[in-house]
């Protein structure tokens, strides 16, 4: 591929996080940006509808921090975030939980850690299927529900060990801001850790990559569902000293694509 430096005006010392893809730069959409220490923010699309050519201040980092994830949300949205020993949590993308602020703003604190612990992805969840989750009372033996009945969306979680499991939506209860989180997946090997958490349909494609370059596709119904207690299982066969590091979800486009090529090569 061509260097990205050729591409954008930005000093080598800087990487490229995050991708996203906008039709335009309107004031009811929002950047969420989250960075390696836990800071989160979000701040409005309209903000960067001028941008020079050498950029602009995005959030203002503190030493030894950097910006990771950055997806697209509207007011309303929830965002899903996990950690590194198995635990994740669930808020509001509203005047509440996170308001609004500048581009030149830090960000509040996401989720309280432990010692030892970081973040490893991120997720936001459409208003639409926030409000019907909210609507779903809590119940205390949610562990035990017969989570193979759900029709979905689930979190697919996996580790670096290759073990993963899909985990109804509605088992992440909303929670408020710079809390400790819920508990999303006991780890069954020492030394484990999560490194995946994102919320996908029925029918979905998946791409696992692992730190070795090996790339795996499979379809994530042929993934068992689980509660937030199991320890999930084998989704890819590893080489000695391989790990799982990237989980990546196929667009839906590519998909039909695929499948046309697929069906035109049988006729």
């Amino acid at each position: 591929g061509t260097p990205s430096v050729q591409l954008l005006p930005i000093p080598r010392e800087e990487k490229i996080t995050s991708l996203v893809a906008v039709d335009s730069f309107d004031n009811d959409c929002y950047l969420l940006m989250l960075t390696k220490a836990g800071f989160i923010k979000r701040t409005s699309l309209s903000a960067f509808s001028k941008i020079r050519s050498n950029g602009l201040i995005a959030i203002n980092l503190e030493d030894g921090d950097a910006l990771t994830w950055v997806r697209l949300s509207k007011e309303g949205d929830s965002v899903l975030i996990g950690s590194r020993t198995g635990m994740a949590i669930h808020f509001r993308l509203d005047i509440n939980e996170l308001r609004p602020l500048g581009r030149t703003a830090r960000g509040v604190k996401s989720m309280n850690l432990r010692e030892g612990d970081n973040l490893v992805s991120m997720d936001v969840l459409t208003s639409d299927l926030v409000d019907q989750l909210s609507k779903i009372e809590d119940n205390t033996n949610e562990e035990n529900l017969d989570v193979n009945s759900s029709d979905g969306p689930w979190v697919l979680i996996a580790s670096a060990f290759g073990l993963g499991k899909r985990v109804p939506v509605t088992q992440f209860r909303l929670q408020k801001r710079a809390g400790m989180g819920l508990r999303a997946i006991k780890f069954r090997i020492k030394d484990d850790k999560l490194v995946c958490l994102k919320v996908l349909g029925e029918g979905e494609e998946l791409l696992f990559v692992t730190e070795k370059g090996v790339i795996v596709r499979t379809n994530a119904d042929k993934i068992s569902q689980q509660s937030r207690a199991a320890t999930g299982v084998k989704l890819q066969k590893l080489d000695e000293g391989d790990h799982l590091s990237e989980v990546v979800l196929v667009p839906h486009e590519q998909i039909e694509e695929i499948n046309k090529l697929s069906s035109g090569e049988e006729n």
